[in-house]
């Protein structure tokens, strides 16, 4: 398949036929309905319930469906949106988050019966793959999942999904603790609450990509896990006595 001279977003189906091919564009696939099972660079995974994939240039994969089902699938030119080696660094398979499912229906809505505006799918396919880099785990991290400290294992959760809406029962159970006992430590270790350490790593990382200046500040929001704008406006100006407009300036 050519090459895309820009991004292009569409809604597509799959027949029941099993194919294996590569393409000279990165590719984002995203469920609406049904499911495709894909094998990509040797990682075999599932489209559909709430997981997408990222196929690479360059990189063989295969893929069949089974009933009826449709995709959202972006066409990305390898260059230019974001750095070849954020890409690589991403995983396949990747999980579709509250905030990504949102822009997901957004996109299934606007491609229905014709493929996106040039402009939005530029956006669209920009937005998303920021936002599957900024989602990824540390490439380096001391912290092991079989961390024998308890509150290691749910900062390193902190950290890998600061993004997604994480509750304070889930950083319990990753660190193995009644949620009261959970409290006690966390605050013990950390000199915070999960709350409060969580929403800083989220405003820790939303300042980076401010200052990265790619991303408009709607979605620098949603990639850290805030509503709109206005939340994250709102937090920023609440705890650090700043702007996304400021941060951004002085980056």
């Amino acid at each position: 398949m050519a090459s895309p001279h820009r991004p292009t977003v569409s809604t597509r189906s799959y027949d029941g036929h099993e194919r294996r091919h590569t393409h000279d564009h990165h590719q984002i696939v995203l469920p609406i309905a049904g499911t495709l099972d894909m094998e990509v660079g040797g990682a075999c995974g599932r489209v559909g319930e709430g997981r997408g994939v990222l196929v690479a240039d360059g990189v063989p994969h295969s893929f069949r469906s089974g009933g009826a089902n449709r995709f959202v699938v972006l066409d990305v030119p390898a260059a230019g949106l974001v750095p070849e080696a954020a890409v690589r660094a991403c995983d396949a398979f990747f999980a579709i988050d509250g905030a990504l499912d949102g822009l997901v229906r957004y996109l299934a809505a606007e491609a229905s019966d014709r493929p996106l505006d040039p402009v939005l799918a530029h956006h669209s396919a920009g937005l998303l793959l920021r936002a599957l880099e900024v989602r990824q785990p540390p490439p380096v991290s001391p912290v092991s999942p079989l961390s024998k400290d308890p509150i290691d294992r749910a900062l390193a959760l902190m950290a890998e999904r600061c993004g997604e809406p994480l509750t304070v029962a889930e950083l319990a159970a990753a660190a193995g603790l009644a949620t009261s006992r959970f409290h006690e430590r966390f605050r013990a270790r950390t000199g915070s609450t999960p709350a409060r350490l969580l929403a800083d790593l989220r405003l820790d990382r939303a300042e980076a990509l401010l200052r990265d200046g790619r991303l408009p500040l709607a979605e620098v929001a949603l990639a850290v896990g805030f509503s709109d704008q206005s939340a994250l406006t709102r937090s920023l100006r609440r705890r650090r006595g700043t702007t996304p407009g400021a941060v951004r300036k002085g980056g």
